[in-house]
């Protein structure tokens, strides 16, 4: 039987959390269980009052800090109500979260089935624990972009799910404008993630060696790295 909050003692303590909104807020606690009678759900209901939705997000945030969760996936009905619901809870959270908003969905359902499913395969991989310095490296030592290049190769290091991360060719793509940025673009099929780091004109090749098995497992890992390039 699963306790209703964290036991300091065996650390035990959901995956993730996940929350939709719609004229409802549904707060769901995932678990590593397979069975979503052992997931813990809280239905709020809302009211179009300033106060009440303060009251709202603040009793949201003492109910994922009480369970010791970092990490929360946010849906909602709209993009408007997904972005507004990551707003209020960065605002009154109470620890560190990494916050994820993903697609929109009507279905409050098939978004928590979508996530456990997500979570539940990404706890299952092995987690790199070195300084992410030490994780990149290869035959280009060259970074484009100076520090803020580095700055984002050393944050998709920072994922436990990343090996390693090679630098690769430069090449110019005829466009120029814009800052230094980085774009995910695919999964192989051992698992591994390609990347694109681009400057201005300039684009540089990169490499990430993931620790997934193949290509489910790094779709996986892709949806994690992801949620890093674009956290705050």
């Amino acid at each position: 039987m699963y306790i209703s909050g964290y036991c300091p003692v065996c650390s035990h303590a959901p995956l993730a959390a996940t929350i939709h909104l719609a004229d409802k807020l549904i707060l769901t606690f995932i678990f590593e269980d397979d069975n979503f009678d052992n997931d813990i759900i809280f239905s709020f209901k809302r009211y179009d009052e300033e106060i009440s939705e303060r009251n709202l997000f603040e009793r949201v945030a003492e109910e994922i800090h009480f369970r010791r969760v970092s990490k929360v996936f946010i849906s909602a009905t709209t993009e408007e109500r997904r972005n507004y619901c990551g707003e209020m809870l960065r605002k009154f959270a109470l620890s560190p979260l990494e916050l994820i908003l993903t697609d929109v969905f009507q279905n409050q359902q098939e978004f928590v089935e979508r996530v456990k499913s997500h979570v539940q395969l990404v706890e299952k991989l092995e987690k790199i624990e070195v300084d992410v310095e030490d994780k990149i490296g290869g035959a280009h030592s060259t970074v484009i972009g100076g520090r803020a290049g580095m700055k984002l190769l050393l944050r998709l290091a920072s994922s436990p799910y990343v090996k390693k991360i090679v630098p690769g060719v430069i090449e110019s793509a005829g466009i120029s404008g814009g800052g230094v940025r980085i774009k995910l673009t695919r999964c192989d099929e051992k698992g591994n993630v390609r990347a694109l780091l681009i400057n201005g004109a300039s684009v540089q090749q990169i490499y990430v060696i993931t620790t997934a098995a193949g290509r489910e497992q790094g779709e996986e890992v892709l949806k994690e790295l992801k949620s890093v390039v674009n956290g705050d």
